[in-house]
């Protein structure tokens, strides 16, 4: 473990941050202000990585010594740091300059490997064995070097509404679920152009749940790994504004849940999950329908064949042995059984500070 790890480790565990800055609603309800974090600095925490902190992934592929990018300010093919990085979807157009509707000069398919420099927030330079190719577009290209970049968020404290609508002392311990283990696949649903309102509500696929909610999903996992199959991550903390602005276009709450009503949405907890299962080919199993499906069709109790109801059983019965409860409307949805005990927070996902750690998953 290294010098660095260990003082932000200690850190982590010495500095509680209880925000005051919060808000109330007209109607009585607890949220925490947009950006209440900001104000919190982690970077002295260690005199070795004064660089360490950053809050645009994308922007590492920038610079190799600060690890930070000029934020919308082109960088030049002369002064471009590239780096190693895999063609991550099955085709991936390069174009001659940096529009999409620009001339593409080569499509590349699954597994090559290129190099890759950061040109400006929408596109990345593109080399391949040491040759400049031209522009590309940054999603589906996978890059190792923002791989010991993990979330962090300081722990908080506060009021929350129970089910019964009384307040009562609420916490929060949010941490980046690629920090302690490797067991799930991570496909955050909302990051991607796939959602109910046809663009992603934020651009990361990042993963974050309670500390203690991830430790019974860890538990869970273990379980349905001996049985062959790993949990895929669809939804999982889920910011409030985000929670508003689907609930917003939804309006029907047994799918998307109103923030304003009981308990609110659960996923601004952090301690819900949208989940399924797949199994060793990688193939997920047979399930009624996709997940996020707003339909009837999606319910626990809709007309199924038999295997789509043996798997839903199957993986619901698990996850009641390890702490989670579920609901009638979706067959995807899991949440703590203690999810009165943590608050509702509003963090943006795009913009939660990416702290360096080397290792993880421990």
């Amino acid at each position: 473990m290294s010098l660095f790890r260990k003082i932000l480790i200690t850190a982590m565990a010495a500095l509680t941050l209880t925000l005051t800055g919060c808000s109330t609603r007209a109607n009585g309800y607890y949220y925490y202000e947009k950006k209440s974090f900001e104000n919190y600095s982690l970077s002295s925490l260690s005199k070795d990585h004064p660089a360490a902190i950053v809050s645009d992934p994308d922007a590492l592929l920038g610079d190799s010594i600060t690890g930070r990018a000029p934020q919308n300010a082109g960088t030049s093919k002369e002064t471009a740091v590239y780096h190693k990085a895999t063609v991550d979807i099955p085709l991936k157009n390069v174009y001659a300059v940096s529009l999409p509707s620009s001339r593409v000069v080569e499509t590349l398919t699954k597994g090559e490997e290129i190099e890759v420099a950061y040109y400006t927030d929408l596109f990345w330079m593109v080399k391949k064995r040491g040759v400049f190719l031209g522009y590309c577009e940054p999603d589906g290209i996978y890059s190792g070097i923002w791989d010991n970049y993990y979330a962090y968020l300081p722990e908080e404290s506060g009021m929350a509404r129970n089910a019964e609508g009384e307040m009562v002392a609420a916490n929060s311990h949010l941490v980046d679920v690629r920090l302690y283990t490797d067991k799930f696949v991570i496909k955050m649903k909302l990051a991607t152009d796939a959602t109910s309102i046809g663009e992603p509500f934020y651009n990361r696929n990042l993963c974050m749940l309670q500390y203690d909610t991830l430790q019974k999903l860890i538990t869970a996992a273990e379980m349905f790994e001996k049985d062959g199959y790993r949990i895929v991550i669809y939804d999982a903390y889920r910011p409030t504004s985000v929670q508003q602005r689907w609930f917003d276009v939804i309006r029907v709450h047994k799918w998307v849940a109103d923030p304003s009503v009981g308990m609110g949405g659960i996923h601004d907890r952090g301690t819900a999950i949208d989940m399924t299962l797949m199994d060793r080919n990688g193939v997920e199993l047979d399930m009624p329908t996709a997940v996020h499906t707003l339909t009837e069709a999606s319910s626990r109790y809709a007309s199924m064949t038999a295997v789509q109801k043996q798997n839903v059983n199957y993986m619901t019965n698990v996850m009641v042995q390890c702490g989670f409860d579920y609901i009638r409307s979706e067959w995807w949805h899991f949440q703590d059984t203690n999810t009165v005990n943590y608050l509702p927070t509003d963090h943006p996902i795009d913009s939660i500070p990416l702290v360096y750690m080397e290792g993880g998953n421990n």
